[in-house]
C-alpha cells in the first residue's frame, strides 16, 4: 500500500484488491467564527490544520495517484454526506463519463484537477446544514481512493475580563456561550485565587458550589446556545482577587476544550454615612417685610447605591 502526502493533508492510496483504509477530516468553527480543518490518517495517525471563515467556503481535500495516459471519461468520483463511514445518508456530488451532477447546491469539483490526481471538493457558503460525515470516492481501473470528513461549528464565549464585588455582599459572574453545534456541552468553572500561592503558582480546582448552567436552547439558524453563571461571596475572593475561569469541553475545538477568565476583586466596605449635597435656590418675593419667598431645596445623594433619585423640595421661610 502506497502512502501519499499531498500539501497539508495525508491520504492513503489503494491498489487493487487491498482492503480500503477510511481517513477522517474534521472541520469545526474556531472562535469566534472560524472553522478548524484537519485530517487524521488511517495508520500514520499525523493531524493536520487549517483555518477557514464560517459563512464562506471550504475545501475537502481529496488527492489520488492518477496513473498515466488515462482519459478523464475513466475517472469517477463521488462525494456523498454519510452516516457512518460505509453507510451513505446523501450524495452531495457526483462526476461520472465526463459529466457533473450537482446535489447539494453550491458545491464543485474542480474538472480539470482530476487530471491531476485532484477530487477535492468545494463548498460554497458553509451552514449548520452542511453538519456530517463526508466522503470522497475516486474510482479509476484498477485503483480506488476514500476520505471522509466531518463538520462541527464552534461556540462564541462571552465573559468580562474584569468585575468587582463590595466587601460584605455577592457577585453574579455570567458566561454566554452562543452558536455551537453539535449541541452535546458542559461548562465547569475553575478557580485561581491570588490569596493562595504555593511555590509560586496558583493554586487552582474545580467549583461545584453556587453553579448554576442551563439547558442549551436552540437558535433559529439551527445551532445553540447555553448559559452558565456562578454566584461568589465577597469572602471568597481574598484580599488578592481571584481568577475564576469558565472551562468549556464541545467536539469544535482543535483539543476539545476552550477557556475564557474574569478577574474578580474586592471593593471596600460601605461608607458609614451618605454624601449629601444641597443646591439652594431663591424666589423673590417682595410681601410685606420679607425679601424672601420660597426657598427650593434640592436633595441628592452621591457614592453610595443606597441612594434614591433627585427629589425637589419646596417650603417657605420666614424671614
Amino acid at each position: 500500500m502506497l502512502q501519499s502526502h499531498v500539501n497539508i493533508f495525508n491520504i492513503q492510496i489503494l491498489q487493487q484488491g487491498t482492503q480500503p483504509q477510511t481517513l477522517m477530516t474534521d472541520i469545526k468553527r474556531y472562535y469566534p467564527n472560524w472553522f478548524v480543518f484537519w485530517t487524521v490518517g488511517a495508520k500514520a495517525q499525523s493531524t493536520k490544520k487549517i483555518a477557514i471563515l464560517a459563512g464562506t467556503d471550504v475545501t475537502l481535500n481529496c488527492s489520488f495517484k492518477k496513473p498515466e495516459h488515462v482519459p478523464l471519461k475513466k475517472i469517477t468520483v463521488e462525494w456523498g454526506m454519510m452516516v457512518d463511514k460505509e453507510t451513505i445518508k446523501h450524495l452531495v456530488y457526483t462526476f461520472q463519463n465526463e459529466s457533473a451532477k450537482v446535489h447539494r447546491e453550491g458545491s464543485r469539483v474542480d474538472q480539470t484537477g482530476l487530471l491531476q490526481g485532484n477530487a477535492s471538493l468545494r463548498l460554497f457558503n458553509m451552514t449548520v446544514a452542511d453538519e456530517g460525515l463526508y466522503r470522497c470516492r475516486v474510482i479509476i481501473t484498477p485503483n480506488t481512493y476514500k476520505v471522509s470528513s466531518q463538520i462541527g461549528l464552534q461556540p462564541s464565549v462571552s465573559l468580562p475580563e474584569t468585575a468587582m464585588v463590595m466587601e460584605g455582599e455577592e457577585r453574579t459572574l455570567m458566561c454566554d456561550i452562543t452558536g455551537f453545534y453539535p449541541e452535546n456541552l458542559s461548562v465547569t468553572w475553575l478557580i485561581q485565587n491570588g490569596s493562595r500561592v504555593a511555590r509560586g503558582s496558583m493554586a487552582r480546582g474545580a467549583i461545584s458550589r453556587d453553579v448554576c448552567t442551563g439547558m442549551a436552547v436552540p437558535n433559529p439558524d439551527g445551532t445553540y446556545s447555553v448559559s452558565s453563571h456562578i454566584t461568589v461571596q465577597a469572602s471568597a475572593v481574598g484580599s488578592g482577587g481571584a481568577m475564576y475561569i469558565c472551562h468549556i469541553e464541545h467536539r469544535s475545538y482543535p483539543d476539545g476544550k476552550y477557556s475564557k477568565s474574569i478577574l474578580l476583586t474586592v471593593q471596600g466596605g460601605k461608607p458609614t454615612h451618605h454624601s449629601i449635597s444641597f443646591i439652594l435656590g431663591f424666589i423673590t418675593n417682595y410681601t410685606g417685610f420679607s425679601p424672601w419667598g420660597n426657598v427650593a431645596c434640592v436633595f441628592c445623594c452621591a457614592g453610595t447605591k443606597a441612594c434614591t433619585p433627585c427629589r425637589m423640595v419646596t417650603t417657605d421661610v420666614e424671614w
